[in-house]
């Protein structure tokens, strides 16, 4: 590999547990404090997409590394789950339903009232269940980058291999 990406890779595997400790303060956050301040906001997207390009940058090395794709896919599979972005899917969801409900709005003018008001309180719902995902997600990108399940599943395999001599 060329000098310069394995500086990368080294100040990428040095920037991983900062980026952890941002991530769980980043979960805090979300599951317990309510600020309504969009600076705030935008501060906590922003370090969140600097935690996945992170994280995505090491598994582009764990790739390289990789000795084939079946083994990349088969070892790193959780790790590819806990970069993909599952906000922008419920996003564009989202935005969809939007603009179904301001199509409604439009055309069937009073008497889509109710409905709005219906499907508003089931739009909430939606926000919160997105929320919850981006949270599970980030939980994921925990676990993964801390190495806790590779090191509790490597660890049942030496038991079992134990076993069985």
């Amino acid at each position: 590999m060329h000098p310069f990406w394995e500086k990368v890779e080294h100040y990428n595997r040095k920037l991983i547990p900062f980026a952890l400790v941002l991530l769980l303060g980043i979960i805090v956050y979300e599951l317990f404090l309510h600020v309504e301040n969009h600076t705030i906001e935008l501060i906590v997207k922003i370090a969140d997409a600097l935690i996945i390009a992170v994280f995505v940058i090491d598994l582009i090395f764990l790739a390289s590394r990789a000795r084939s794709i079946k083994f990349f896919f088969k070892n790193y599979w959780l790790d590819i789950l806990a970069v993909f972005p599952f906000v922008i899917f419920f996003n564009l969801i989202e935005s969809a339903y939007r603009i179904i409900l301001a199509t409604e709005r439009l055309t069937l003018g009073q008497a889509i009232l109710h409905e709005t008001v219906e499907a508003s309180k089931s739009a909430k719902v939606l926000a919160k269940s997105g929320k919850m995902v981006r949270i599970g997600a980030r939980i994921l990108r925990v676990i993964t980058k801390s190495r806790l399940f590779t090191k509790v599943h490597h660890g049942r395999t030496r038991k079992h291999g134990k076993n069985k001599r």
